[in-house]
């Protein structure tokens, strides 16, 4: 199939987004001088057919817009290079110190990426902004407009590689776009954002003839809130990423959405496979300076349905609640820095049918399983991981000086392992040492294992070692509850309950 390249999606997205409110000042002529430094800031070549004054109206005519960038992981090099092509903008000087913004014409391009070997993969770039107007006031500092976007459609056609393949079509219509924008000049090239969208739709199709592969996707996203800042500091080259954090670029985005649904449909060598599903509300935070980085996500309500050759009736499942929370420093200080690592899946629940699968004599409990890891900690990296030291290191430069599990659960198939408890370590050693305490506790390991017997999933020689190792590293607490604490000393010595393990 042919491949849609993250370097080309990502310039493509940023040119929707951006592009949306062409950017003015108090009279046409600061609008072209000011967007012209922007798109430049971001690492774009801007390149007008003609500029040409009409009355109260300033037409920029036949305007290509060039980015090429270089992305290098370890010893893989891709070479990716963008050009846009805009027919017309129009800036009319409305008479009360103010711009108005519109596009004339689909915008058209292509994004050519070539891997170390030589190979180049392109895409066909389509922009429609039908409609879609931007007012804009303020100084050539500091500039506010406001967005009306009724409809604005794009899409990304990959060129197949492999004779006989389609090409791979990657689509998004946004409907309903309106918001604000706050453009700055200080210190640099910096946004401020708060729009919403009434909808947005992806879709992607291609296949692959040399795995006889077909796929067919849709998303749509219902009252979407997008929020964020960011900020392109002088003197930084976009393309060099690692050297633009390093001085002093920066985002904090964030955007809420309410009822999502998606569809797939694949046709395989083992026949075809369809995937279907939906969620009642979620969010994302994506945010990085040369400080920090921090992901996040959440959904609520999630349910997916799955039906396959092999499984000719429908598999479903369904999630109460979701998250992922990822946050980590990125520079390299002596004193110790906060960071975060948490996925929590609760409420996970299975239909009747993949139940009927697994266990069709209903020896376990077939009630919602829980999953709750919930870290914290202090650490540093031992070089900034923005880097070229970092990108050239065989292992994480990064050392951890303290770990709270401030929460772990497991719950499923009538069985539960809870856990929190504290740790510090000392660096000071070739192995980093762990020093603290776990504090366990599991209930329903028995009735579990028990029922794993009866299904033949598992020996009861097995089942008797296990119960013999919570026998001699756990403290009856109850019918079938067990505790154990684990503790961490110096020297490396590690007890159970005071037991010896290592």
């Amino acid at each position: 199939m042919a491949r849609l390249t993250s370097a080309g999606t990502t310039t493509f997205i940023a040119l929707l987004m951006s592009s949306t409110a062409v950017m003015a000042d108090v009279t046409p002529e600061e609008v072209w001088d000011s967007w012209q430094k922007q798109y430049s800031a971001y690492g774009f070549t801007v390149t007008p057919g003609a500029v040409a004054r009409d009355g109260d109206v300033l037409t920029i005519s036949d305007l290509v817009l060039t980015n090429e960038s270089t992305t290098e992981i370890g010893t893989d090099k891709q070479v990716s290079k963008t050009v846009l092509t805009v027919p017309a903008i129009l800036l009319e000087d409305l008479g009360d110190g103010t711009v108005e913004g519109t596009i004339e014409g689909e915008i058209t391009g292509s994004n050519d990426t070539t891997d170390a070997t030589g190979k180049t993969e392109t895409a066909k770039i389509r922009i429609d902004k039908t409609d879609a107007s931007v007012v804009i006031s303020g100084t050539p500092e500091e500039m506010s407009y406001l967005v009306d976007a009724p409809e604005i459609s794009a899409s990304i056609e990959a060129q197949p590689s492999a004779p006989g393949a389609q090409p791979a079509l990657l689509g998004m219509t946004l409907t309903g776009l309106a918001g604000t924008q706050m453009m700055t000049t200080t210190g640099g090239q910096g946004t401020k954002a708060d729009l919403t969208a009434e909808t947005m739709a992806l879709t992607m199709t291609g296949s692959d003839p040399e795995d006889a592969t077909t796929i067919d996707a849709t998303i749509e996203m219902q009252d979407l809130a997008i929020k964020g800042d960011s900020l392109m500091p002088e003197g930084a080259d976009a393309a060099e990423l690692g050297d633009a954090i390093a001085k002093g670029m920066r985002t904090n985005s964030q955007m809420s959405y309410g009822a999502l649904s998606y569809t797939m449909s694949s046709k395989t060598k083992t026949g075809p496979v369809s995937m279907s599903g939906s969620a009642e509300s979620g969010q994302a935070i994506i945010a990085f300076s040369r400080e920090a980085v921090r992901y996040s996500a959440t959904g609520s309500k999630t349910k997916v349905d799955i039906q396959t050759a092999e499984f000719p009736m429908p598999l479903s499942a369904t999630i109460d609640q979701g998250e992922v929370d990822f946050a980590m420093p990125l520079s390299a200080k002596p004193e110790p820095q906060p960071f975060t690592s948490k996925v929590s899946l609760v409420g996970l629940s299975l239909s009747d049918q993949i139940w009927s699968m697994l266990d069709p004599t209903a020896q376990l409990s077939h009630g919602p399983a829980t999953l709750i890891v919930d870290l914290t900690g202090t650490g540093k990296p031992l070089v900034d991981l923005f880097s070229a030291a970092a990108a050239a290191s065989p292992v994480p430069p990064v050392q951890i000086d303290s770990l709270n599990v401030n929460k772990l659960q497991l719950t499923a198939a009538g069985a539960e392992l809870t856990g929190n408890g504290a740790l510090t370590f000392n660096n000071a050693t070739a192995t980093p040492m762990p020093l603290g305490a776990i504090d366990l506790k599991l209930s329903g390991a028995n009735k579990l294992m028990d029922g794993l017997v009866a299904m033949g999933l598992m020996p009861q020689d097995q089942v008797m070692f296990a119960k013999m190792m919570m026998g001699m590293y756990a403290v009856p607490a109850g019918e079938d509850l067990f505790t154990s604490k684990i503790e961490f000393k110096e020297g490396g010595q590690i007890l159970a309950n005071g037991q010896p393990i290592k």
